[in-house]
């Protein structure tokens, strides 16, 4: 019996030497998996968020460039012309103004276009609460009194925006036209 017992020992003692061993071999090659998540430390996640604030400052700066040269995509649509003439110049003057007029009436239009949905959509639900009052729940009440007041504020921030567009447009074709007259391609050219 001692003897089974010895050998029962021995056993334990070299499965726990075996245990110990594989620990202390994951502990010399332990490799911390970083969360996705732990996005300071993942590598992945830190490169893909670095290409993306990269993108981010490009878009931006081509942006700002664009913004720049106004005349850009004009001079492009002729060709970009190494010589320039009056006719030319006259040409490019009239397009990007004609542009910015036309740019200014779509956000008029769209702007009034929202404003007279909105306006509509009120009128519908204040003709419905007409036929429906007598009829209604309580909270249907309250429905119909938080949607009226949504829809003025909307209709109210719609009408703003509309009138400080219409105020600010006049503004930004003489502005425009200025900058043109000054721009250093056309200047000579344009009187």
């Amino acid at each position: 019996s001692s003897g089974i017992n010895a050998e029962y020992g021995r056993a334990s003692e070299q499965e726990v030497r075996d245990v110990l061993e594989q620990r202390t071999q994951e502990e010399l090659t332990t490799e911390l998996s970083v969360s996705i998540y732990d996005t300071a430390r993942n590598d992945t996640a830190k490169k893909r968020r670095e290409e993306i604030e990269r993108k981010k400052r490009d878009d931006e700066a081509r942006r700002e460039e664009m913004e720049l040269d106004y005349l850009a995509p004009f001079l492009a649509r002729i060709g970009d012309p190494a010589q320039m003439t009056a006719d030319l110049a006259e040409q490019l003057k009239n397009d990007c103004l004609k542009d910015l007029t036309t740019r200014l009436v779509d956000m008029a239009n769209l702007i009034q276009g929202r404003f007279e949905k909105e306006t509509q959509q009120l009128q519908w639900k204040q003709n419905w609460y007409q036929q429906n009052q007598t009829t209604m729940t309580k909270e249907e009440e309250e429905e119909y009194v938080s949607y009226c007041s949504e829809a003025m504020f909307r209709i109210h921030i719609l009408e703003e925006r509309l009138n400080r567009h219409k105020e600010l447009a006049p503004q930004k074709y003489v502005a425009l036209e200025s900058r043109l007259r000054n721009d250093n391609r056309l200047s000579e050219f344009l009187n």
